[in-house]
């Protein structure tokens, strides 16, 4: 059965709970684990093994499977391993004369792991749900015992956010060694794990199902995405900002001129200003007029293009044209997001009021020093 990490034992001694397996099994134990290590389900994906595998024509050192946390935990004694392997009668492992190596059958190629083999394996796989949270590994393979020989188990995990630990899910996915044997699995009527009755259903159907569970959600919340864009397009149709109404304008960096000093220069020479973007030590501005196509007017006032605001002569121009309708789609824009900003506030500053408002309700309904209020006996 896969592992979820393999975990070198430091110092080559022993897990604490190798000696878990009791005598008589350890010998089919040390089998089932080794030959799982060079079985056609782990071989093809396990990197390191792989890697192992082509130092020495196969050969892989019994002190370098011992550092495998499963294999660890049955035994570190490399004579205790070979001596069972030597009692292998599948025909997978080879053991060497000085019973200090194993490698796979030179005979058995390693499979592939291309798309026909991942589809192959994939349609003899069941995922099955209803396990306890804190089962082991151990635990479930003990389990599929009592079933056609299961090749390998896949315990599912998550990460856990608050403890940054993966955890079991309480779901596998099993891949036994034929399509038939899985079959006879799922045709089972009610499986049982305690108490409970397992939920079973082929991978790929499982893998199908959740693909669609996706799909919804991204549709949902693109739907979501383009309802907004649409809300705020409409809002921002709602705003159009009359065109011919931007005047620029450019101030000295260290300028204490402020927007009330421009509006009133402004105002002066018959405009009615809207709206001016600009702050203090900005040194660029716009001036957006109320009224549609006045911009020009007001601008033909402004002498040699220059209006004297305090005691600068601050130079304007007239913008139009696409340089005009982007400030204005931008400007728009802007105007959306404080509508929404100010009605969040809004909502948000209710909610503290009507917060603030139960809690002295609270405070003045309650006498510490007086018997406490009744209560129905049918709610206590």
């Amino acid at each position: 059965m896969t592992e979820a990490k393999e975990v070198a034992v430091s110092n080559g001694q022993e897990n604490k709970e190798q000696h878990s397996v009791p005598p008589e099994e350890l010998e089919g134990a040390i089998i089932r684990q080794v030959e799982y290590y060079f079985g056609d389900v782990n071989l093809p994906r396990d990197k390191f093994l792989r890697e192992q595998v082509k130092l020495d024509e196969g050969w892989v050192p019994l002190d370098i499977l011992t550092r495998f946390n499963r294999l660890a935990r049955l035994t570190t004694d490399t004579e205790v391993i070979a001596k069972a392997l030597n009692n292998s009668t599948s025909g997978l492992l080879e053991v060497s004369e000085d019973n200090k190596k194993v490698r796979r059958h030179p005979e058995l190629a390693i499979p592939e792991m291309n798309e026909e083999r991942r589809k192959e394996l994939v349609g003899r796989t069941v995922y099955a749900k209803g396990f306890p949270k804190h089962s082991t590994l151990d635990e479930l393979i003990e389990f599929f015992k009592q079933y056609e020989t299961a090749e390998n188990i896949l315990m599912r995990r998550y990460l856990d956010k608050n403890t940054k630990k993966r955890q079991f899910k309480g779901s596998i996915f099993v891949t036994f060694k034929t399509k038939e044997q899985a079959e006879k699995f799922l045709a089972t009527p009610d499986v049982k794990y305690g108490d409970t009755t397992l939920l079973l259903k082929w991978q790929d159907e499982y893998l199908a199902m959740k693909q669609e569970e996706y799909t919804a959600r991204k549709e949902e919340k693109e739907k979501k995405h383009k309802d907004r864009e649409a809300a705020n397009k409409s809002e921002k149709d709602e705003l159009k900002l009359p065109s011919g109404t931007v005047l620029h304008f450019t101030a000295e960096g260290d300028s204490k001129m402020k927007r009330e000093d421009v509006k009133n220069a402004l105002v002066e020479i018959g405009a009615e200003v809207a709206y001016i973007d600009f702050n203090v030590g900005d040194t660029e501005g716009w001036v957006r007029l109320s009224k549609e196509d006045s911009a020009k007017g007001i601008f033909d006032k402004i002498t040699d293009g220059k209006l004297k605001i305090v005691d600068k002569d601050v130079p304007f121009k007239l913008i139009e044209g696409d340089e005009e309708r982007a400030y204005l789609n931008k400007s728009a824009e802007e105007m959306v997001k404080r509508r929404k900003n100010q009605k969040n506030f809004s909502k948000q500053k209710r909610g503290n009021f009507k917060g603030k408002q139960n809690n002295r309700k609270r405070k003045g309904g309650q006498n510490e020093d007086g018997p406490p209020a009744k209560v129905n006996a049918a709610e206590s």
